[in-house]
């Protein structure tokens, strides 16, 4: 069975899972990731330094690389973070911070919606780790409480036109039998960037299955008009496949 991988991070690692379980994959990813570089928003970085009173994390390598642009300008950003109220979107995020001794005092279901409640009402300055895109919803909910907004965006993400031609062209042509998304920005690049939108949702509706990694991803499916065949809600690219194949052999 052949299975397309539509993500950049951890292709190496999708392969071998892919190839142990006897699957045939095909790494296509539609996206580009660049850094920021660091003097690009080191102001903020410096603030940051200088602590704040909520941090919120969106992703793992998010924070590695503020961290990492910490170091660069010789802070001491882990010791600001130890301080402050500490946040994560999600499981990856939350573990990322964990690993690294910055345990969060609340975690979310993966969505942003979910970190609302988790809010605190006192004002202060809070420290935003972007992923590749602002969040404004997130930014006004802390701005209404009171808060100075200290966005951080470590790095960006960029469509990969080429990419996003060779995954529709081969959906359409019907030569995998799935594809793994594990962010929704790739789900939202391959059909922004289709030529054929209408048709690849038509596809992945009755031939090609669409299997997602958390729940964020699987929601940008169905925005899309693609209802997933299988969602991992560990978000771990085994689990992923492991459920994936079970689930093909019960319903084939």
């Amino acid at each position: 069975m052949r299975i397309a991988y539509a993500g950049l991070r951890r292709r190496e690692e999708f392969k071998s899972l892919a190839t142990k379980l006897g699957l045939i994959p095909l790494l296509l990813p539609v996206q580009a990731t660049e850094k920021v570089p660091v003097p690009e928003y080191q102001d903020h970085l410096r603030r940051l330094g200088e602590g704040v009173d909520l941090f919120v994390a969106t992703t793992g390598i998010g924070v590695r690389e503020l961290l990492e642009g910490g170091r660069v300008l010789e802070l001491d950003l882990k010791g600001s973070l130890e301080k402050a109220l500490r946040l994560a979107r999600g499981a990856k995020a939350a573990r990322v911070l964990r690993d690294l001794g910055l345990a969060p005092h609340g975690v979310g279901d993966g969505t942003t919606p979910s970190l609302l409640p988790l809010l605190p009402q006192e004002p202060g300055v809070a420290a935003l780790q972007l992923y590749g895109k602002p969040l404004p919803l997130l930014e006004q909910a802390l701005e209404e409480r009171g808060y100075e907004v200290l966005p951080l965006m470590p790095y960006r993400h960029l469509p990969d036109p080429e990419g996003i031609r060779l995954l529709e062209e081969t959906i359409l042509a019907k030569e995998v039998e799935a594809v793994a998304f594990v962010a929704a920005i790739q789900v939202e690049f391959l059909f922004e960037g289709a030529r054929n939108p209408s048709e690849l949702r038509r596809t992945f509706q009755h031939e090609v299955k669409a299997l997602a990694v958390g729940r964020v991803t699987a929601d940008a499916l169905r925005e899309w008009g693609v209802q997933p065949f299988y969602v991992d809600e560990q978000e771990r690219l085994g689990s992923m496949l492991q459920g994936f194949l079970r689930l093909y052999r019960e319903v084939a």
